[in-house]
């Protein structure tokens, strides 16, 4: 007897999130509004706290999106949709000598934390999974 897989096959949060990130140096250089890839900076800032924070939470890790800004910064989101609703941003600056902050919000709280560290990160995706 054979066995049809229709589902496609499993990838984990965490593979998505780093395809996500590297899927953000094959964009363009530029566009009409600034600046498409991400810094070098930001990026290793994005990768390091990405795979140290896995590497803590294992497969609690959650799926982020991930952008930059016209300077080249990269934001990773990370959102909850069922009620109640949250998100975690994590923003890696494009400039080195610029830090790293962290927002957060469920529904109408909201506050950022400065100063990232990879167990700050960790606490809050750890907030965003039993939230």
């Amino acid at each position: 007897m054979t066995v049809a897989q229709s589902a496609k096959p499993y990838s984990s949060n965490i593979t998505v999130t780093l395809k996500r990130l590297v899927a953000l140096l094959e964009e363009e250089e530029t566009d009409e509004y600034g600046i498409l890839q991400p810094s070098q900076s930001a990026f290793k800032l994005a990768m390091r706290l990405v795979v140290d924070a896995f590497e803590i939470m294992g497969d609690s890790f959650p799926r982020a999106s991930a952008s930059t800004d016209e300077q080249g910064s990269i934001r990773l989101t990370w959102n909850k949709k069922e009620a109640p609703s949250s998100e975690v941003r994590l923003v890696c600056p494009a400039d080195a000598n610029q830090q790293a902050y962290l927002y957060h919000e469920m529904e109408d709280n909201y506050a950022v934390e400065h100063d990232i560290t990879t167990s700050i990160l960790v606490q809050w995706l750890e907030w965003l999974n039993q939230g």
